[in-house]
């Protein structure tokens, strides 16, 4: 009996790691490529002044699990910050890439990624606009070296839009 499962550890401890049900092996190695601390320095268009000002952001990837990484950021604009947590994840079943994201904004937003060469393209439509005083629409590129976060930030009452554009690099 111990011989026997001596010999079945033995077998499990040659076997490879498997990722769930088969999951595309360079979909997700891509996917965790952006694991790491990310620094980003844009520019933000105020609806109610018409003026740029800067935007600084940081964003942390981490690995999660087998198939997805968490994102945590914040931006700091006009003298307020913005946070934003969720996951992004390559669903084999589905065979995509999957975005889920929330913000302190009671913003909540789902996206299906689409692969672009190396590249993958989220845009995120804010789920709870009607519950709000805003509704945010959010663009998520992970783009070789860099990732760029666009959003937009519409005002439901008057229709006025503060929009920003934010590259990130790799600390």
């Amino acid at each position: 009996m111990k011989r026997l499962l001596s010999l079945a550890l033995m077998v499990l401890a040659a076997l490879p790691i498997a990722l769930p049900a088969g999951a595309a092996q360079a979909d997700v190695e891509l996917l965790k490529s952006y694991v790491g601390e990310w620094r980003g320095r844009g520019t933000a268009m105020f609806a109610a002044t018409g003026q740029n000002e800067t935007v600084v952001c940081r964003m942390s990837v981490s690995d999660s699990d087998l198939t997805k990484v968490a994102i945590e950021g914040r931006c700091t604009l006009a003298g307020r910050t913005l946070a934003i947590a969720g996951t992004v994840a390559f669903v084999e079943t589905a065979n995509r890439y999957e975005a889920i994201m929330s913000s302190v904004a009671s913003f909540q937003g789902v996206a299906i990624g689409q692969r672009r060469g190396s590249d993958i393209a989220f845009n995120l439509v804010d789920r709870n606009h009607e519950r709000g005083e805003h509704r945010i629409d959010a663009d998520l590129s992970l783009r070789g070296s860099e990732i760029h976060l666009d959003f937009k930030i519409t005002h439901v009452a008057s229709g006025a839009s503060t929009t920003a554009r934010i590259p990130f690099v790799a600390q």
